[in-house]
């Protein structure tokens, strides 16, 4: 698998914006998906569960398949009905999705502490895949 060191670009927009936008330990999980995505909807509040339990940080890459979605109140409204208070950023011209190189929501893309892409699924299974690989590594 190719690497790509994780930068985030600096314009876009987020929410919950977190210091560790710069990753200093451990892994971190992004998490492509849509306010509108009928899958995304039904994986949410599992995979926010999970990773807690897990200790994973995770980083939420909001991905319009409108330009209605491209608005932050809609997002943010959206958030704060499932609870998502992990970091959130607002893909607006599909910059990450581009770099990560995802085709379909929801996406998963793992990444280690130097910033590197260890691991990229896709879809509906790409979640249980993922999820086998952080309960691998995970120590709790």
């Amino acid at each position: 698998m190719e690497t790509q060191k994780l930068n985030w670009p600096e314009h876009l927009p987020w929410i919950h914006p977190s210091d560790q936008r710069s990753l200093s330990e451990g892994q971190q999980l992004l998490y492509f998906w849509s306010v509108n995505c009928p899958h995304c909807e039904e994986l949410t509040d599992q995979i926010l569960n999970r990773v807690n339990q897990l200790g994973i940080h995770l980083t939420c890459v909001h991905v319009p398949y409108t330009d209605e979605e491209k608005s932050a109140d809609i997002v943010s409204e959206y958030a704060e009905v499932k609870n998502m208070t992990a970091p959130i950023v607002l893909d607006q011209n599909y910059e990450i999705v581009a770099k990560y190189k995802i085709q379909a929501l929801p996406s998963f893309c793992l990444i280690d502490k130097e910033g590197q892409l260890i691991d990229r699924k896709m879809g509906d299974n790409g979640w249980e895949k993922i999820l086998k690989k952080l309960e691998k590594h995970s120590i709790g």
